[in-house]
């Protein structure tokens, strides 16, 4: 799931079937309060929505984990790292190994995000 919280895009890999989330954030920083409730609170809706009622307290907080991934370098490339991290973990089967033993994306791997992103988005633009 990517989130943008008003100035700043993070991925969040959710798996609702043991109430954990792998948390992505390019600039290195941990969770915040306001994010960890977010996704308590959609979680256990989404239990309520699937049937599988909440086994837990309705206050007790979802294993929210922080990922090591590559550390965007300025300060406005946080959408475009987190279109990269979805396009690892997606079309690697070791996904998650290569973001965190990659410290940071280079200009050419910057720009190979933007031209497939723009490709893709250019694909559903008809003249």
């Amino acid at each position: 799931m990517p989130y943008n919280s008003g100035q700043h895009w993070i991925l969040a890999v959710i798996n609702p079937w043991d109430d954990s989330v792998l948390y992505f954030n390019p600039l290195g920083n941990d969770p915040g309060e306001d994010f960890q409730q977010l996704i308590t609170l959609a979680l256990n809706d989404w239990k309520l929505l699937v049937g599988r009622g909440i086994t837990k307290r309705r206050n007790c907080k979802t294993l929210i984990q922080t990922a090591r991934c590559p550390i965007q370098q300025g300060n406005v490339q946080c959408g475009y790292f987190v279109l990269g991290f979805m396009r690892e973990i997606t079309l690697n089967v070791d996904g998650l190994a290569l973001l965190q033993n990659k410290t940071s994306y280079n200009e050419a791997d910057l720009n190979l995000i933007r031209q497939e992103w723009t490709t893709y988005v250019m694909s559903f633009i008809q003249y």
